[in-house]
């Protein structure tokens, strides 16, 4: 299993903790036990064949049972136990993870819990964690379990002083004007999506400032350094104090839901279990960063300390 899902001989040796002639040597008696070869190998990778893709699915079935009924067996006198790793974008993770984790280890407090920054991008089985938060649409690529925890979008946003001075854009053709902040050069977020009349436009945004943190470029916007799209997580409290004013509501589409990612058959451990339906309560139908027109909720408080 450890093969298949790091794509090679020396992933899993890391993953496992042993070396990878170790590895190879397993392999090579499993497959003289069974008589059947489950891996090509090649200088560069390794691949399942036609028997190893069937073998490692009934193998993920069989694991699967195996660590429930672990936590099962752990979890008899009624309470969760372990140690949950958790993996979630540094931005989120500091405004909307950490400031709740008091009240989950309190609900939980046989269960400990470990957060780490981890960008959509993190091979979150070779980095050992039990659920990833991801800010993505649902992909069926990297045969991981989605469960959608929260409806997010970005906003385009600036301060009322930069606004006052440069004007407020009425179309996205006019932003080619104004001074914006964008992510570094390569970023996919520098590609902004907008309604018009034959459908979705596109433009690639280029800044006059370049930054590879949210977090930096909303302290630049905040200084009324121009205009940027940000995710509504991070903005939102700035938008109901009146610090950061929204542009082209209208026209904006910019939806990325957050998603918490699992290995499949772990999704159903009760450490993963309660963690994803405390975030999914916590979260709601619409987010409390989004709730604007309501008084800020005990969680939106935390969140804002």
């Amino acid at each position: 299993m450890a093969v298949a899902e790091t794509g090679a001989l020396n992933g899993a040796a890391r993953q496992m903790e042993i070396s990878p002639s170790a590895v190879s040597k397993h392999i090579a008696a499993l497959e003289n036990k069974l008589g059947a070869q489950l891996l090509t190998r090649t200088t560069r990778q390794v691949a399942l064949t036609e028997v190893g893709t069937s073998y490692l699915q009934s193998c993920r079935l069989i694991i699967a049972e195996l660590d429930k009924a672990n936590s099962e067996a752990r979890t008899a006198s009624g309470s969760v136990q372990g140690v949950l790793h958790v993996g979630a974008p540094i931005g989120f993770a500091h405004r909307h993870v950490a400031p709740h984790l008091p009240i989950f280890i309190e609900k939980y407090p046989h269960l400990s819990v470990e957060l780490q920054s981890a960008e959509s991008d993190t091979d979150m089985i070779e980095a050992g964690f039990d659920v990833c938060i991801r800010i993505s649409p649902h992909s069926d690529h990297d045969k991981l379990v989605y469960t959608e925890l929260a409806a997010n979008s970005r906003q385009l946003i600036a301060t009322p002083d930069y606004l006052a001075t440069y004007g407020a854009p009425e179309k996205p053709a006019d932003l080619n004007k104004h001074r914006l902040i964008t992510h570094t050069t390569r970023s996919n977020s520098n590609y902004w999506h907008f309604r018009d009349g034959s459908g979705t436009q596109t433009i690639h945004a280029r800044g006059h400032l370049l930054m590879d943190s949210g977090d930096a470029m909303l302290r630049a916007v905040l200084n009324h350094g121009g205009i940027a799209m940000l995710p509504t997580y991070m903005t939102a409290r700035h938008i109901r104090s009146g610090a950061l004013v929204t542009i082209l509501d209208s026209l904006v589409m910019e939806d990325y839901p957050i998603h918490a990612v699992t290995i499949p058959g772990r999704h159903a451990i009760p450490k993963i279990e309660v963690f994803l339906e405390f975030l999914q309560s916590l979260y709601g139908d619409t987010p409390y960063w989004d709730a604007l027109d309501e008084p800020p909720t005990a969680a939106a408080l935390r969140a804002s300390i």
